[in-house]
């Protein structure tokens, strides 16, 4: 039996099979780890989709709230058995790296896009009897988010590979996951100025591409929080700010 509510759940209510990772324990209360579950939606009792949340971009796929009452979870709806903490949980975030790596794709998707629209439109714009990608400044725009692009798609492609025979390697996703989502919402805002209070209406699909682009730092692990994961990788040990990184500076101090 499994209560509790979780947030953001991408997919929600849309998805008919929710995998849910939550922490186990038996019938006289020990912890035995964390184990995955599966739930069917209308038909797993007591997983109820409650609401959905309205959001400033991505509306193609909601986000929404789910709740756990009393969900009734039959032994064959553990597809993987409850591990120590550090074991369930590594596991859950070990799979995060392909998830990382697929946000950080899309978010790709939306930058190439929109350079392609600033391309062809700094053409077809004239100002002064010439196309306005005659003029330097505008050159350089160009320039710039050629090269924020051709980074990206190294950054994503080497991570995507690092996967071929499992997940992706955890400080590449992060990486790539980092750089890209940062610069497109760097080239689509650089895109949109190009075009100016055309590139700010609704007939455009930039404004769109702005909201949409504006997630990806935040959903899948926030810019920050990959910064700590790309910095623990590289110093190959756990960061004084986790827990177990916490837990060891305090054994430490005892001493």
């Amino acid at each position: 039996m499994l209560n509790g509510k979780k947030h953001w759940i991408t997919g929600g209510g849309v998805s008919r099979l929710h995998l849910i990772f939550a922490k186990v324990f038996d019938e006289d209360g020990n912890f035995e780890g964390v184990g995955g579950f599966l739930a069917i939606r209308d038909e797993t009792e007591g997983l109820e989709i409650v609401k959905r949340e309205p959001t400033m971009g991505l509306r193609g796929i909601p986000e929404a709230e789910i709740e756990f009452n009393d969900m009734q979870l039959p032994p064959s709806a553990l597809v993987m058995p409850p591990r120590g903490l550090k074991k369930g949980f590594a596991d859950l975030m070990t799979a995060y790296n392909s998830q990382r790596v697929g946000a950080g794709t899309v978010a790709l998707g939306i930058m190439e896009g929109a350079y392609e629209l600033a391309l062809d439109w700094t053409e077809e714009r004239e100002q002064f009897g010439r196309p306005i990608n005659e003029f330097q400044g505008v050159q350089w725009n160009l320039a710039d988010m050629s090269i924020r692009i051709a980074a990206a798609q190294a950054l994503i492609y080497k991570a995507a590979e690092s996967g071929r025979d499992g997940f992706p390697d955890m400080v590449m996703a992060a990486q790539a996951k980092i750089y890209t989502s940062e610069n497109a919402i760097q080239v689509v805002n650089e895109a949109l100025q190009l075009f100016g209070a055309r590139g700010y209406s609704r007939n455009l699909p930039l404004e769109r591409m702005a909201r949409d682009v504006r997630m990806f730092t935040i959903g899948g692990g926030t810019a920050e929080v990959l910064r700590n994961v790309v910095a623990s990788g590289l110093l190959q040990k756990k960061l004084p700010q986790t827990r177990d990184g916490y837990s060891k500076l305090a054994a430490k101090a005892a001493e």
